[in-house]
């Protein structure tokens, strides 16, 4: 496959494959940032790993982050738009796969070749609004939150000062992803005529069991597959994910509703 580049400033790559099937566009969780994704193309044979770099991290931290879904995803649209000529698809982590999943029905009402397949982690379907409204929190009650999500706690990490001092200096960040997701207001739709694969952590506290309500959203068909861990367990089986999608983009799925 030719490579095509979405334009520049929004998305990073961190090598080419040779032949490459599928781009795969990565989104971050709330705080997350390009550099999740780095390694991934070490594990990559027929796809190229594309991470979305949104403002306020990275080489944008000069710019505000976005608080907004609907200020957000037509940006995005825009900056993708090279890529939907070729074969692409989303993966998204939590706050990403809500991003992930907005940006599809936004291309969709471009009538824009739409993903080949929408991988979704660590989120319940959109219709399911966050119970847990944290984004308004001060400072050391939402540290306490993300060290809860993370899976911390007293004991668990040697180096947790150095893990607070670094989330203390994204806290701005981690607050502005989770406005972002928390106030996000979902509008029915039909659903999309794309494949969802819904990943999850046996441990994840922030999911429902079981698809979560993304087989509502597709009218094509919907996976399940568990992995050991918490809500971020992808950090513990990321070659393993990375041929996950590969096997997925490679094969095609055809049936109603969802299976496991």
């Amino acid at each position: 496959m030719h490579t095509v580049r979405p334009r520049p400033g929004w998305f990073t790559s961190f090598g080419d494959v040779p032949a490459a099937t599928h781009q795969v566009v990565c989104f971050p969780h709330a705080g997350g940032s390009s550099s999740t994704f780095r390694t991934w193309h070490a594990h990559a044979s027929s796809v190229r790993v594309t991470a979305v770099l949104l403002p306020g991290r990275e080489a944008r931290m000069s710019e505000p982050p976005a608080t907004e879904m609907d200020g957000l995803v037509p940006l995005l649209a825009d900056a993708l738009r090279p890529l939907t000529g070729r074969p692409y698809a989303f993966y998204g982590h939590s706050m990403g796969a809500l991003v992930a999943f907005e940006l599809t029905r936004e291309l969709q009402a471009r009538n824009l070749p739409l993903p080949s397949a929408l991988f979704v982690a660590g989120r319940d379907a959109p219709q399911y609004g966050d119970t847990d409204q944290v984004h308004h929190l001060p400072d050391d009650q939402l540290l306490a939150q993300l060290r809860t999500w993370d899976g911390l706690g007293a004991g668990d990490e040697p180096d947790l000062p150095q893990y607070d001092e670094l989330l203390r200096l994204m806290l701005p960040t981690i607050r502005a992803d989770l406005t972002l997701a928390e106030t996000y207001q979902y509008q029915p739709r039909p659903p999309l005529p794309t494949p969802v694969h819904v990943l999850r952590g046996t441990e994840d506290p922030l999911v429902r069991p079981g698809d979560g309500g993304w087989a509502e959203q597709t009218s094509v068909s919907c996976t399940v597959t568990e992995f050991t861990g918490g809500h971020f367990f992808v950090q513990d089986h990321e070659r393993a994910i990375v041929q996950f999608v590969e096997t997925e983009l490679g094969g095609a799925r055809t049936e109603r509703g969802c299976n496991r």
